[in-house]
């Protein structure tokens, strides 16, 4: 590659909706991890899975499938934001590091 490096977000993050009409997020679309959580792959690949199954059961006339399936990605969500957390707080060898400092805010 070409030029100066460039500097990229890699933060965590998650779509406010995973589903919607005629649509449904999977994988990195719907949630990403930052990589030093190392969860990127599997979860991507767990989510894709569910999904397609959701959507199947959609299509079979599950009514309900699609909203499970936006709870499961939530749940993921919800499970990584507080595992993170913990992880964070641990670290203590470097208090007046911005980088730290963000990270361990409650």
């Amino acid at each position: 590659m070409e030029g100066e490096p460039r500097i990229a977000s890699a933060t965590s993050s998650r779509l406010s909706s995973v589903v919607g009409p005629a649509w449904l997020a999977a994988g990195d679309a719907a949630l990403s991890f930052d990589p030093l959580s190392s969860q990127g792959i599997d979860t991507a690949l767990s989510c894709g899975l569910a999904a397609a199954r959701a959507i199947d059961a959609h299509l079979r006339g599950d009514d309900s499938s699609l909203h499970r399936y936006a709870e499961g990605v939530t749940k993921i969500w919800t499970d990584f934001v507080v595992d993170r957390a913990r992880y964070y707080a641990v670290e203590r060898r470097w208090p007046q590091s911005a980088f730290w400092q963000r990270r361990q805010i409650h």
